[in-house]
C-alpha cells in the first residue's frame, strides 16, 4: 500500500504541475489574444506595385522598338544575294565597255590619220612603181598636168 500512496502522490504532483502549466498557456494565450498584431502588407503591395509598373514600362518599350523594326522591315526590300552580285558584275561590265569605247573613239582620229597617211604613201608608191615600169605613161602624165596646170 505504500507504494499505492507513493504512486498517489506523484500523479497528485503531475496532476498539480499539468494544471499550473495549462493556466501559463490560458495566460499567454490571453497576452497574446489581446496583442494587436495585425499583418502589414503595405510595403510588399508598394514593391509589387513598382514592379508592375517597371514590366508595363518595358512592355511598352518593347512594343515601340518591335513596331519600330516591323516598319524598317516592311519599307526594306529583299533581294538575293545572286540578284545583286548579278547586277554589280554588269555595272562593272558595262562600265569597262564606256571606258574602252570613249578610249577608242579619243584614238580614232589618230587612227585615221595613221591610215591616211599610209594610204598616201601607198598610192605614191603605186604610181612610182607604175611611172617606172612604163615611162610612156609618165610623160604623157607630166603632158597632163602642165595642161591643167594652165587652166
Amino acid at each position: 500500500m505504500a507504494k499505492l500512496d507513493e504512486i498517489a502522490e506523484l500523479l497528485t504532483e503531475e496532476i498539480n504541475g499539468f494544471e499550473k502549466s495549462i493556466d501559463r498557456l490560458e495566460k499567454v494565450h490571453e497576452n497574446l489574444q489581446n496583442l494587436p498584431l495585425k499583418a502589414d502588407t503595405s510595403e510588399l503591395n508598394a514593391l509589387l506595385k513598382e514592379y508592375g509598373n517597371n514590366q508595363k514600362n518595358n512592355i511598352e518599350e518593347q512594343q515601340r522598338l518591335m513596331e519600330r523594326v516591323l516598319h524598317k522591315v516592311e519599307r526594306s526590300v529583299l533581294l538575293p544575294s545572286w540578284a545583286i552580285k548579278l547586277t554589280w558584275g554588269l555595272l562593272i561590265t558595262v562600265l569597262l565597255v564606256l571606258g574602252f569605247s570613249i578610249y577608242q573613239v579619243s584614238r580614232m582620229s589618230k587612227k585615221e590619220e595613221a591610215a591616211y597617211i599610209k594610204g598616201q604613201d601607198d598610192a605614191i608608191e603605186h604610181y612610182r612603181t607604175f611611172f617606172a615600169d612604163s615611162p610612156g605613161a609618165k610623160e604623157l602624165y607630166q603632158e597632163w598636168l602642165e595642161v591643167e596646170g594652165k587652166k
